[in-house]
């Protein structure tokens, strides 16, 4: 696993394996705990008689998770992503698209980008199932049928809402046109026949989205899919092209706006975690970090998974009496709105963010 390492040193390969299977641990225990969620640990996986040390890491998971049981831990998430389960029905079953699309996308780019994420079926947002979030990102919504196309308009163009939609959003209804993905986007398009492995740069460093990103920032496939598209229309900033077709670039990044909504849209996938960072800043999103680590968010929770570590100062989105270190169990601030910390390499921490009265239960 990713705790093995052969330094060719065995004292030092001894200690950092379990530094940083504990490190491993305790992410997966801070994910689901800011999540509302249960966890198990199987005895084969992770051995007390083998390695003593993690008995007491396991009794003092137990403790934490009860102590989070009497937390607000309902969402705090500004950022709603969707997958759309019938979609899959009119992919390639190859993958050459789902790995960088939604494999890479949700493991790569998302978790990092400094804010909370709540993951949904499309139906959920059709149904009128979720609150309101302020940035909704659109993952594989390749096949809305006129009730679907119709119910995806009416939630995402009102109340300054987002919306990002990646490579082909809406392409499929009665017919397979770039029409289609006009009317749900609000973009035009111009398609590329020819299949190839589309990659997106920044060409536009002044607007917000991407006036914090480095000019060498490239993202996208080597997969090759068809058809391809860019945006054409002058009513569109265009933020950034795309290569396809033997290299040639045709305007792939771009944002519109429109009365009551904003339309964002990449012709590639696999979106760096410093772009979607943008594409949520500039949305109005409460960032909490700006460092690419690994964050785990509930109202009262914050957790960190860092793999350099370092000093990190982490920003909230409103002034709490106490911030308390609970894997260390020491408080590291009071009545505030941020704070900073110096965080181990290959570690991770989770704090709570509340009120002192609440904390004496812990």
């Amino acid at each position: 696993t990713r705790t093995h390492v052969d330094t060719g040193d065995p004292n030092y390969g001894q200690a950092a394996n379990l530094h940083e299977s504990i490190a491993v641990l305790r992410r997966n225990f801070a994910g689901v705990v800011a999540r509302g969620q249960g966890i198990w640990w199987a005895t084969w996986k992770v051995d007390t008689t083998k390695e003593p040390a993690f008995l007491p890491l396991l009794k003092a998971f137990q403790k934490l998770g009860t102590f989070a049981l009497s937390l607000d831990r309902r969402p705090a998430a500004e950022i709603a992503l969707f997958i759309d389960d019938e979609s899959f029905f009119y992919q390639s079953v190859r993958n050459s698209l789902d790995i960088p699309l939604i494999f890479q996308q949700r493991l790569w780019g998302l978790p990092r980008l400094g804010a909370p994420c709540d993951v949904y079926l499309l139906r959920d947002l059709l149904e009128g199932r979720l609150p309101a979030y302020k940035l909704y990102i659109f993952l594989n919504v390749f096949r809305l049928d006129e009730k679907r196309r119709a119910a995806l308009k009416r939630e995402v163009r009102r109340e300054r809402r987002t919306a990002l939609w990646i490579y082909a959003p809406g392409l499929i209804e009665n017919d397979l046109s770039p029409e289609n993905m006009s009317d749900l986007t609000g973009f035009r398009f111009g398609t590329g026949e020819q299949p190839w492995g589309p990659l997106v740069h920044i060409t536009d460093f002044e607007h917000p989205i991407t006036r914090d990103l480095d000019q060498d920032l490239f993202w996208g496939t080597n997969s090759k899919l068809a058809p391809l598209f860019h945006v054409d229309d002058p009513e569109a900033r265009i933020l950034g092209q795309v290569v396809y077709s033997q290299g040639n670039c045709k305007p792939g990044l771009a944002v519109r706006s429109f009365p009551g909504w904003t339309s964002v849209y990449s012709a590639a996938p696999n979106l760096p975690a410093a772009v979607l960072r943008g594409v949520a800043r500039f949305a109005g999103v409460h960032i909490y970090s700006e460092a690419g680590d690994v964050l785990y968010v509930a109202r009262q929770l914050l957790g960190v998974h860092t793999a350099g570590g370092g000093q990190r100062t982490f920003r909230l989105p409103l002034p709490v009496e106490v911030v308390h270190d609970l894997f260390a169990d020491r408080t590291v601030a009071r009545n505030t709105a941020g704070f900073t910390v110096n965080l181990p390499r290959a570690s991770t921490s989770l704090y709570y963010t509340g009120e002192t009265e609440i904390l004496k239960r812990f």
